[in-house]
């Protein structure tokens, strides 16, 4: 008796030897199945699919749809709820049910307007203001939501999480092969994300095209080339920048950007072409 109360021990049958064999073989089964399925959905990407985020490998949503493909997955997303605050800050959150073979899960995929990815600034240097909540743009927003969603729900049902670049060194995907997104910070103090200063992102080029126009101010034509590096456009209207970016193209390198996040999308500051490292004595390719 304990505090007044009876207490009931309740014997727990021990399991037995065959049994504990069974459940062993079936682990190592379903082990080398989850196995067989991370590496066949690995080879069905490649490096530019894949960015360095914090040290760690990130599987963009291109893919994502790709493993999709290869296994089969079918999904549901629903409508999206949109969340504003006093503050003017928006966000945007999408659910989605994402199925293979009979099996269903639920995932969300969430972008906030507080996301230094999204926010607006105008002026340079120590003249840089951040714009209101109001001046970005609710479809990119909106856009990124939907796509968080459906690489949530892809890796999720995958177990394609937390994987590590030893786990991509088996499909020939290497940290150094692939696109690195930094951040410099500018000397003002920095609160989570720092979107106060220039960006820097590695990564190959899909697309340079170029747009013109005429400046409803001045009545002067102007230029602008949009260098597009994996699934995000990069600006400037410098011709140079945009030849390196596509001799960069041409050759299948990749290239390091320097830009910053302006009014009307990311500014390209500086631009140089990534130039593969020289082969020693005796290697082959």
């Amino acid at each position: 008796m304990e505090n007044g109360l009876a207490v009931t021990e309740v014997e727990v049958p021990a399991i037995g030897d065959s049994t504990l064999l069974a459940l062993a073989e079936q682990a190592e089964k379903r082990v080398s199945a989850l196995n067989k399925i991370k590496r066949a959905a690995l080879m069905a990407t490649n490096a530019r699919d894949w960015t360095d985020q914090a040290g760690n490998p990130y599987l963009q949503v291109s893919g994502s749809e790709k493993v999709a493909r290869v296994f089969g997955i079918a999904w549901k997303i629903d409508e999206p709820i949109l969340e504003t605050e006093e503050s003017g800050h928006f966000a945007y959150t999408y659910k989605g049910y994402f199925t293979v073979a009979g099996a269903t899960i639920e995932a969300i995929g969430t972008r906030s307007s507080k996301d230094g990815f999204f926010k607006k600034y105008a002026g340079y240097g120590d003249d840089r203001k951040e714009l209101p909540p109001s001046e970005i743009d609710k479809g990119d927003l909106k856009k990124s939501a939907y796509t968080n969603c459906i690489g949530n729900g892809i890796t999720r049902l995958l177990g394609l999480r937390n994987l590590t670049w030893e786990d991509l060194q088996e499909s020939g995907i290497t940290k150094d092969s692939v696109g690195r997104v930094d951040y410099k910070k500018n000397g003002k103090a920095a609160t989570g994300i720092a979107s106060e200063g220039s960006l820097k992102v590695t990564a190959g080029v899909t697309d340079v095209r170029k747009t013109t126009g005429t400046n409803k101010k001045t009545n002067k034509p102007w230029t602008q080339f949009i260098v597009k590096a994996g699934d995000v456009e990069y600006k400037t209207f410098s011709e140079s920048n945009a030849k390196i970016a596509k001799e960069a193209l041409e050759a299948g390198l990749q290239i390091e950007i320097d830009y910053k996040v302006g009014t009307f999308g990311n500014d390209i500051e500086s631009i140089k072409k990534c130039e593969p490292a020289e082969r020693q004595a005796g290697e082959e390719g």
